[in-house]
C-alpha cells in the first residue's frame, strides 16, 4: 500500500518505537561484549528479543499474543540452562512482554512479581543490595520503556486506522438533527399550503361555471348566486394565503440555507488530552533514576550526610517542577537543577542529566535543541571515558552506560513527541468530523435551494394562475388547484428526503413541470428531447440542473419564451435552456462588441453547485437581442460523471441576482392570449 503524508504521524511514533529498541539491544550487546562472552552466549542472551520485536511490529490476535508471551518467557530461561548466570539475566523482555500482552489488571501485578524475582534472585545470587536494586531498576526501566512507547504507537495505529469512525456518527446525528428541525420549521408551512388549495379546490367549480352563465342571462335566484359569489371569494381568498405562505416559506428557505453555512460548529464534548500513561510512565522511570542517584551517593561514593540531604532537595524540585504545567520557567529551573549539582557530585548526578537533554530536544527550537542536545550528549561521553580510564572499568563499559543515557534522554523526547502526536491525530479525527457535518449543511442547504425552491415558486406561480382563472375558466382553476396540492404534497416528501440525501429527481417528471411552471408564469415554453433512457446518477443530475435553470429564469428574467433541449452526442448528454427577456448586465461603459459575451463566473448554492457535485460542465452566454444561453453537460454514464471540468455561473439569466439564495418570483405574467 503507497504511503501517503496522512501516515506521517504513524510512522514517526513507530520509528520512534524502533529506536528505543535499537537503543536498548546495543547496551546489552556492549554490555555482553564487555564481560568476554563467547558468541554462542552472547546469542543465547538475545533469544527473547525476536519474539518481543514480532509482538511489538503488529496488533495480533489473542491466541498468537499470548503465544508469544510464552516465546519470550521460555526462550528468555534458554540461557540460564547453558551458560548459568554469567550474563545480563535482567528479565527486561519478560516484563515488558508482560504489559504489552496482558489486561492491566493482571498485568500490573505480574509486572510487580517480576521485579520482586528480579530483585530475589539478585540477592540469592550472591549481589550486594545496591546491586540487586540496581538489576530492579534497570529491568522496571527497560520494561516501562518499551511498553510506553508501544502502547502510545498502539494509540496512535488506532486512531489513524479509525479516523472516519467519529465522522460517522455526528452525521448522523446532525441528519437527525437537520431533519427535525426542517420539519418542524417548514414542514408545517407546506402542510398549511396543502391544506389552503385543498380548500379552495373543494369549491364546486362546475357551480361557478354555471353561475357565470346564469348570471349573465339573469336566471340564477339572487339567494343562489349570492352563495355561489360568497364561495368563490372564500376560495380566493384561500389560494391567496395560501400563495402568500408559499412566498413567506420561500423566503425562509432561503434564510434557512444561510443559516446552515453561517451556523459554527459544536465543539465535541471532550478530546484526548497529553495521554496520562506517557506522564506517568516519565514520572516514574524519573523517580527510579532519583533513587539511584541517592543509592550511589550513599554505598559508592559514602558522601556526607549534608551532601545526600542538597541532594534528596534537589530531586524532590526536579520531580515537583516535572509533576507541574511545563511553561518557560519550569524549563529554565528545572534545568538548573539539573546541571548545578554537576559541579560537585558529577558521578552520581549524570543520572538524571539524561532527562535534561530530553527536555532541551522538546523545549527548544530546532537547530539550536540538536545544538545544544549534542553538546551535553559530548559533554557526558567524555566524562564517562575519562571516568571510566581513571577507574579502570574499560571503555566498552562507559559506552554502555553512555547508551542508558542516550536511552532516557530519548525516553524523554519520545514521549514527549508521542503525546504531541497522538493529539494531532485526535484533533484530525474531530476535524473530519466537524467537515463532515457542515458537508452535510452545506448539501441540505444547497438541496433546500435547489429542490424545495423550485417546488415553492411553482406553487406560487401556479396559485396566481388559478386565482385569475377563477373569474374566466373555473373548471382550468379547478385543474391548477389539484395540480398545486399534489406539488404542495412532492414538496412535503422532498422535505423528507433532503436530511437523509435521499433525493431522486427525475427527468421526464421535471420536464413536464418545468413546461407547466412556465406555462403559468405567461412564458411559451417549447421542449424538445432526443436521448433515450439515461442512466440513474445521469437523469437524477440532468433533472436536478433542468429544475434550477427554470428557477432561475422565473426569478431573474421577463423571459417571453424559453426552449428546453436535451439532446446526446459523443458520450456527452447536453441539456440547452435559452430564454429571452435576459436584463442587461449594469457597465461603467456601453459595449460595443456584436459577439455573445459569457456571463462573469459565480460560485454560489446554483447551477454552479450543481455543475460541481454532479461533475458536470456548464457554460452561460449572454446572445442577442436580450437573449441567454445555459448548456449544462454530463457524461452519459455513471462513470462519466466526475470527468469533466466543473462549470462555472449560477446566475444563467445574467441578472445580477444572488445566486447563493432563493429570491421571491415575480408575480404571475399572463398573456393575452
Amino acid at each position: 500500500m503507497a504511503r501517503t503524508a496522512d501516515d506521517l504521524p504513524l510512522r514517526v511514533a513507530q520509528g520512534m518505537l524502533w529506536a528505543s529498541v535499537g537503543i536498548l539491544v546495543y547496551i546489552r550487546t556492549i554490555s555482553g561484549v564487555s564481560r568476554d562472552a563467547a558468541p554462542l552466549a552472547s546469542l543465547l542472551t538475545m533469544a527473547s528479543y525476536p519474539p518481543l520485536i514480532a509482538l511489538l511490529a503488529r496488533h495480533r490476535r489473542p491466541a498468537g499474543r499470548y503465544g508469544l508471551l510464552a516465546a519470550v518467557v521460555l526462550l528468555y530461561l534458554l540461557p540460564f540452562l547453558v551458560i548459568g548466570s554469567a550474563w545480563d539475566w535482567m528479565p527486561w523482555t519478560v516484563a515488558a512482554a508482560v504489559l504489552c500482552v496482558l489486561p492491566p489488571r493482571p498485568a500490573w501485578p505480574l509486572f510487580a512479581l517480576v521485579l520482586a524475582a528480579t530483585g530475589t534472585t539478585a540477592a540469592l545470587l550472591g549481589y550486594g543490595v545496591y546491586d540487586s536494586i540496581w538489576f530492579v531498576i534497570v529491568t522496571a526501566d527497560d520494561a516501562l520503556i518499551v511498553f510506553s512507547l508501544a502502547a502510545l504507537v498502539g494509540t496512535a495505529r488506532r486512531l489513524h486506522d479509525t479516523q472516519g469512525e467519529l465522522a460517522r456518527p455526528a452525521l448522523v446525528r446532525e441528519r437527525l438533527r437537520l431533519d427535525g428541525e426542517l420539519r418542524n420549521v417548514l414542514g408545517g408551512k407546506l402542510r398549511a399550503i396543502a391544506f389552503r388549495m385543498r380548500k379552495a379546490a373543494a369549491f364546486p367549480m362546475g357551480e361557478a361555471a354555471a353561475f357565470r352563465v346564469g348570471n349573465a342571462a339573469g336566471e340564477e335566484p339572487v339567494e343562489a348566486r349570492q352563495d355561489i359569489r360568497e364561495g368563490m371569494e372564500l376560495a380566493r381568498r384561500d389560494i391567496r394565503e395560501g400563495v402568500a405562505l408559499a412566498r413567506r416559506t420561500l423566503a425562509e428557505v432561503r434564510a434557512t440555507a444561510g443559516a446552515y453555512r453561517a451556523e459554527p460548529i459544536a465543539e465535541p464534548a471532550a478530546r484526548i488530552e497529553s495521554p496520562r500513561l506517557a506522564r506517568f510512565v516519565l514520572l516514574a522511570v524519573l523517580l527510579l533514576q532519583c533513587v539511584l542517584v541517592l543509592i550511589n551517593l550513599y554505598y559508592w561514593e559514602h558522601a556526607a550526610p549534608p551532601t545526600v540531604a542538597w541532594a534528596l532537595l534537589g530531586l524532590i524540585g526536579i520531580v515537583v517542577l516535572q509533576v507541574l504545567p511545563q511553561t518557560r520557567v519550569t524549563f529554565v529551573v528545572q534545568g538548573l537543577l539539573f546541571l548545578l549539582p554537576l559541579a560537585v557530585i558529577p558521578g552520581s548526578w549524570d543520572r538524571v542529566l539524561s532527562f535534561f537533554t530530553g527536555k532541551v530536544l522538546l523545549t527548544v527550537r530546532p537547530p539550536r535543541s540538536w545544538a545544544i542536545a549534542g553538546a551535553v550528549l559530548a559533554g557526558h561521553l567524555a566524562w564517562l571515558l575519562y571516568d571510566s580510564i581513571t577507574a579502570g572499568t574499560g571503555i566498552l563499559n562507559a559506552l554502555a552506560n553512555f547508551g542508558g543515557h542516550v536511552m532516557l534522554a530519548w525516553l524523554a523526547y519520545s514521549l514527549g513527541r508521542l503525546t504531541g502526536l497522538i493529539t494531532v491525530l485526535d484533533r484530525a479525527r474531530h476535524e473530519l468530523a466537524e467537515a463532515a457535518v457542515r458537508r452535510e449543511r452545506t448539501r441540505v442547504a444547497r438541496d433546500l435551494h435547489d429542490v424545495l425552491g423550485f417546488s415553492l415558486s411553482a406553487v406560487a406561480l401556479k396559485g396566481e394562475l388559478a386565482e385569475r382563472l377563477l373569474d374566466t375558466d373555473p373548471g382550468r382553476a379547478r385543474t391548477e388547484l389539484a395540480s398545486l396540492v399534489s406539488l404542495v404534497e412532492q414538496a412535503l416528501v422532498e422535505l423528507g428526503s433532503i436530511a437523509g440525501d435521499r433525493v431522486e429527481l427525475r427527468l421526464a417528471a421535471e420536464l413536464d413541470a418545468a413546461r407547466e411552471v412556465l406555462t403559468a408564469a405567461g412564458i411559451e415554453a417549447t421542449a424538445r428531447v432526443t436521448t433515450g433512457p439515461l442512466p440513474a446518477e445521469v437523469d437524477t443530475a440532468v433533472a436536478t440542473a433542468l429544475r434550477e435553470t427554470v428557477t432561475n429564469v422565473l426569478r431573474h428574467s421577463r423571459a417571453r419564451t424559453c426552449e428546453l433541449t436535451i439532446s446526446g452526442a459523443d458520450g456527452l448528454v447536453r441539456l440547452r435552456v435559452v430564454n429571452d427577456g435576459a436584463r442587461p448586465v449594469a457597465r461603467t461603459e456601453p459595449s460595443t462588441s456584436p459577439e455573445p459575451e459569457p456571463e462573469p463566473g459565480r460560485h454560489g448554492s446554483g447551477l454552479g453547485s450543481l455543475a460541481q457535485r454532479t461533475g458536470g460542465r456548464l457554460t452561460a452566454v449572454r446572445l442577442p437581442g436580450g437573449r441567454f444561453e445555459v448548456v449544462a453537460e454530463f457524461g452519459s454514464d455513471a462513470a462519466g460523471l466526475g470527468s469533466g471540468p466543473a462549470g462555472l455561473s449560477s446566475d444563467p439569466a445574467g441578472l445580477g441576482g444572488d445566486p447563493d439564495g432563493v429570491h421571491p418570483v415575480a408575480s404571475t405574467q399572463l398573456g393575452d392570449g
